[in-house]
């Protein structure tokens, strides 16, 4: 349930990426885009890299520019337009990659120094993943970014994830404000450099072992002690043995009080998610993913799973504590930090302090909607349950089992307080 914070229109290439607000509202200023991208020729592309190599050495040589943009010659890209200082020259280079590129890069077996052609997408191919070669941009980066908003649109209109790896200081913190996090949260084979920023889908899974089954996710409320038992080994298998959380901390005397979701992928318990609820908030704490599944989109999957399931209840604002270098995960679900609240630590892990607004459900639960709705299996409450039969078997006349939601005259689902 991610509700952009910007007009798709303006956002155009990124509004499939998850790129952290700074880059959304800078696309979506308003003004329209002084600069463009235009494909370079090789001779252009080489003069381009010259000028780049004054301040940057140690990059690609010029025969392995050359034998890439042969391979495809859209790769290298220069920004020229107006709103550019004279002479700074910028550019994109980037290799789209196919999902075997994409696997081998993940796996620390792709070299952007001297990259295997047969694992770069050509012109007329989708990437599954496309990794920056270098985004050169000195004093430009704003019109840069922008101009760069439609063509990556085109190049990969769904969304795919965005590699890359910071050489310089200003890079390392630049690329981590634009959203990307360290490959290897999420990929533990990537090399320790690689960065990564996904599509809001998810990160995906390269070169899926069919073996195990084709992926499919399924998330429900736990009903049972064994789904309870489920959740409790996921979250000990995350927390306890990757974190050396300690018992008593991961178990804190709350699940019982608590609805938990539980993920499969291929009916495997995967992930799982807690959810308590207090007088006008729900509280969203205990996401746990096993580790073999985080390439999986799981982790969003629970998420929007719990934030329907709270919206549906009638709860209008969320809460929860997020390690303070997940907070770009949250906000792809509209939580933002509270501001005037300083970061806080437990079980030896820094948290920051998290709200959002859930908005309104169209059909919330509400007193004076068919009462068999409210006895039904918690989550499941748009199926007839085993109550609905009751009646039935009872020979109830005109059973309200059978007959639409009514709510009480003069209560509309708007009108009835939010618990």
């Amino acid at each position: 349930m991610y509700q952009e914070s910007v007009s798709p229109a303006g956002v155009d290439g990124y509004r499939s990426m998850a790129f952290s607000d700074r880059i959304r509202k800078l696309c979506n200023d308003g003004s329209r885009p002084a600069a463009v991208t235009r494909r370079a020729t090789i001779r252009e592309a080489l003069r381009a890299l010259g000028h780049a190599r004054i301040s940057l050495p140690g990059l690609a040589c010029d025969k392995v520019v050359e034998a890439a943009m042969a391979h495809n010659p859209d790769i290298f890209q220069l920004i020229e337009g107006n709103g550019l200082p004279p002479g700074s020259m910028p550019f994109l280079a980037y290799l789209p990659l196919t999902s075997d590129g994409a696997r081998a890069l993940i796996e620390g077996r792709f070299k952007g120094s001297a990259p295997d052609l047969a694992l770069v997408c050509r012109g007329d191919e989708v990437p599954s993943a496309i990794y920056i070669w270098l985004i050169f941009a000195p004093a430009a980066f704003g019109p840069t970014v922008k101009a760069l908003a439609p063509f990556l649109g085109r190049l990969s209109p769904d969304g795919c994830p965005l590699f890359t790896r910071a050489v310089t200081g200003h890079t390392a913190k630049l690329f981590p404000a634009m959203g990307f996090v360290a490959a290897q949260s999420v990929y533990p084979s990537a090399p320790r450099d690689l960065l990564s920023l996904p599509p809001l889908s998810g990160f995906p899974v390269f070169g899926i072992d069919h073996r195990r089954g084709s992926g499919e996710i399924e998330v429900g409320v736990a009903r049972t002690v064994e789904d309870l038992l489920k959740a409790f080994s996921v979250r000990a298998a995350t927390y306890i043995s990757e974190q050396e959380c300690p018992y008593e901390e991961e178990f804190d005397g709350n699940d019982f009080c608590a609805t938990h979701l539980i993920g499969r992928i291929d009916g495997e318990p995967a992930g799982c998610i807690r959810i308590r609820f207090f007088a006008d908030f729900v509280k969203l704490e205990r996401l746990a993913v096993r580790k073999e599944y985080r390439t999986s989109r799981l982790a969003f999957r629970l998420v929007r799973e719990a934030i329907g399931y709270c919206r549906r209840k009638g709860y209008r604002r969320a809460y929860g504590h997020s390690r303070v270098d997940l907070t770009r995960f949250w906000g792809l679900f509209g939580f933002k930090p509270l501001s005037d609240r300083s970061s806080f630590a437990f079980s030896n892990v820094e948290y920051v302090e998290l709200e959002a607004d859930l908005g309104i459900d169209p059909n919330p639960i509400v007193i004076g909607a068919n009462p068999y709705i409210l006895i039904r299996p918690e989550g499941d409450w748009d199926s007839p349950g085993p109550l609905d039969r009751s009646a039935a078997r009872c020979g109830f006349p005109k059973s309200a089992a059978l007959e639409p939601e009514r709510h009480c005259k003069g209560r509309s689902a708007a009108a009835v307080p939010v618990r």
